[in-house]
């Protein structure tokens, strides 16, 4: 395995994989910028959907697969100073810095520099890993901070973020923060599963106590531009009014189909009640009738029983 072969890997744009739920974060169209794509991996899926991509990438190798995509390539250090030199003059409706920013020395300096590479309106789409991972502390708790080729302590990152620290970033170099989401990885599922399993039950208990974010393994945030704050608050009104009003006409419909169904029901007990009403009746004059059955067998008992005296005090008088 090359060092770029590390970091392509294939996957469903459709599924529920990280890479599809970034995608999934972006508008339907608009020119992408794309940061440190590696060999292309999202990169062939932004083509495949019609986007037009220009990519910042420094691997020789990475840069040839690339360019096989049909992409604009630009070929820059993102630490190097001059880095977006190549792109004066251009803006961009998307920017992805996906798995990027815990490689550089200066993210910040790249994060001020992309507010001038954005178009109005646009975004910028970035998911870091979240050193804040359980598993992470769990490593910890046993003396243990290993680098490793891939995943949380992935030898080449030499910047860690929580949601705090890159949110603190973010408005420090002129974004506002507008969406967050979370990649959940169960610990037993991850590099940190053998440390995690060593721990006893009550410090796992400890560990995790009033902590829900503990198995956020990576954060992706949608931001904006802070000069765009205002037209992307007005822009998330309305996506908001939408989503409501949409909801509104869910909870309409529903309710329609629960009433319907409720009045249905009505009805259905109304018809048990009368069908119970007129059982009633009819138990209540078929008790009545038994009772007079068993009232005129009684009489005739009795009747009977006084015959059959009286016919033998006859015979006994001799008079049968």
């Amino acid at each position: 395995m090359t060092h770029i072969d590390r970091y392509d890997y294939a996957f469903d744009p459709e599924g529920n994989a990280w890479a599809a739920r970034v995608l999934r974060r972006l508008p339907p169209q608009g020119a992408v910028l794309e940061l440190g794509p590696g060999p292309g991996a999202m990169t062939r899926v932004l083509r495949a959907r019609g986007y037009p991509v220009t990519v910042v990438e420094n691997d020789a190798e990475a840069l040839g697969a690339l360019q096989a995509l049909g992409v604009h390539c630009v070929a820059a250090d993102l630490d190097a100073p001059d880095w977006s030199a190549p792109l004066a003059g251009k803006r961009f409706d998307i920017i992805l810095a996906c798995d990027v920013l815990e490689h550089l020395r200066q993210p910040a300096e790249v994060l001020r520099a992309l507010l001038g590479l954005l178009a109005p309106s646009g975004c910028l789409v970035i998911s870091v890993p979240n050193i804040a991972y359980a598993g992470v502390v769990a490593a910890l708790r046993h003396g243990v901070f290993d680098y490793s080729d891939k995943g949380q302590l992935d030898r080449t990152h030499v910047r860690f973020f929580t949601r705090r620290s890159m949110e603190t970033a973010l408005l420090d170099c002129g974004w506002v923060p507008r969406t967050w989401e979370a990649n959940r990885v169960p610990l037993e599922e991850s590099e940190f599963a053998w440390c995690w399993d060593a721990l006893t039950p009550e410090q796992r208990g400890a560990l995790l106590a009033g902590w829900p974010d503990f198995d956020v393994y990576q954060w992706m945030v949608v931001a904006t531009g802070s000069a765009d704050s205002v037209a992307a608050e007005m822009t998330a009104a309305r996506e908001r009014a939408d989503a409501l009003r949409e909801e509104l006409q869910a909870l309409s419909l529903r309710q329609q189909r629960e009433l319907a169904s409720l009045l249905e029901h009505q009805k259905a007990f109304a018809q048990a009640k009368e069908i119970i009403h007129t059982l009633e009746q009819e138990v209540q004059t078929a008790r009545t009738e038994k009772l007079e059955r068993e009232e005129e067998a009684e009489r005739l008992r009795r009747l009977l029983a006084d015959q059959t005296w009286y016919a033998r005090w006859l015979r006994l008088r001799g008079k049968t």
